[in-house]
């Protein structure tokens, strides 16, 4: 390898350092998106999910019903049907799941459930 002096030399490695740092700082790879893991609750499934494990499975329209147990949290909850339901927690509060989403839920304890016919979060 050649030896580079002088300032002609210097000013020359210099321009093309920044020019490769340049492009080398600006270059990015494309985003890439992760495979989606496959559901552990099949439509048209309700999914109470514990410690990465499926712990109940809800498929019908159901009015209010306490769990078999209360679930603490952290716990995921799959909804995959295409009418929206709702969760209850130990004190008196409820929230809607969305049509075909999940929620995780990070504090409480879960122990209701009401599996809805309609799409929209209304309590009636």
């Amino acid at each position: 390898m050649k030896a580079v002096s002088g300032p002609r030399g210097i000013t020359a490695v210099l321009a093309a350092t920044l020019l490769l740092g340049g492009a080398t700082a600006t270059a990015q790879a494309e985003p890439t998106n992760p495979p989606t893991p496959a559901a552990p609750c099949d439509y048209p499934s309700v999914c109470f999910v514990k410690d990465g494990k499926v712990v109940y499975t809800y498929d019908e329209v159901i009015p209010w019903r306490y769990l078999p147990e209360r679930l603490p949290a952290p716990v995921q909850v799959i909804n995959t049907r295409h009418e929206s339901i709702w969760i209850g927690d130990t004190k008196g509060g409820a929230e809607c799941v969305q049509p075909e989403s999940i929620v995780d839920k990070w504090l409480g304890t879960l122990e209701t459930l009401r599996i809805d016919d309609s799409v929209e979060c209304r309590l009636t």
